[in-house]
């Protein structure tokens, strides 16, 4: 019985996991929750929210030196306009999940480069996808 029950659990937890998604899979962030860097720069910083369940009601909005940028639902990307350079991004909860703290990260970017980060959780990760 124990077994049982630790199969169950596990298969629950798995089922509220996140996973990576490509950038060509995730659907774009609707212009309406896009709120700044759309436009053409030195260089792209194109970020994807993992696909998944949990969390996945949390409305998350992305800031890129400390002005808000797009929000992300999950399963979504964005692709930014950036200055070569160094950035902080941060990732802050925001509506009914909000309250619980900006978590921030760097990145330095090189004219002409494409940088891609993804956001899991309320954390930003250098990423392949």
């Amino acid at each position: 019985m124990r077994i049982l029950i630790a199969a169950v659990t596990v298969a629950m937890l798995a089922g509220c996991a996140t996973s990576p998604i490509s950038a060509d899979k995730a659907d774009p962030v609707p212009k309406d929750r896009f709120y700044a860097f759309g436009g053409a720069s030195d260089s792209e910083l194109v970020v994807t929210r993992d696909s998944g369940f949990s969390g996945s009601g949390c409305k998350l909005r992305f800031h890129i030196d400390g002005k808000a940028a797009a929000d992300f639902y999950s399963g979504e990307v964005a692709r930014f306009g950036v200055t070569q350079g160094h950035h902080v991004l941060a990732v802050e909860p925001v509506g009914i999940c909000g309250g619980s703290g900006i978590y921030e990260a760097e990145v330095t970017v090189v004219k002409g480069e494409s940088v891609r980060r993804r956001i899991s959780g309320v954390s930003v990760y250098p990423t392949t996808f």
